[in-house]
């Protein structure tokens, strides 16, 4: 999965690689992002075959604060189904 550009050829932020993925998954624009939201609370959330779990904060100096998430799917290759997991970083 090439989420490296957006439409327009700028890199995508993190919000934007959330919808990226959404778009490849068939879900509708911002499935993934409530589903973050959501985790943060219940520490785990999952829908249409996509998991999210709630990492953490980032620590130290770090500004601004960002949530880190884990989110795994499954994509179809080649014929075969694969397993995915991607860690992304959201700023809160």
């Amino acid at each position: 999965m090439s989420y490296r550009q957006g439409t327009r050829g700028e890199h995508l932020t993190s919000r934007g690689y959330l919808e990226y993925i959404d778009q490849r998954l068939g879900l509708s624009k911002g499935t993934i992002y409530d589903l973050c939201l959501a985790s943060m609370k219940s520490k785990t959330e999952s829908k249409s075959g996509v998991k999210v779990t709630f990492r953490g904060e980032t620590e130290g100096s770090v500004q601004p604060r960002k949530a880190i998430f884990l989110i795994e799917f499954k994509v179809v290759k080649a014929g075969e189904e694969i397993d995915r997991v991607v860690q992304v970083h959201l700023e809160m």
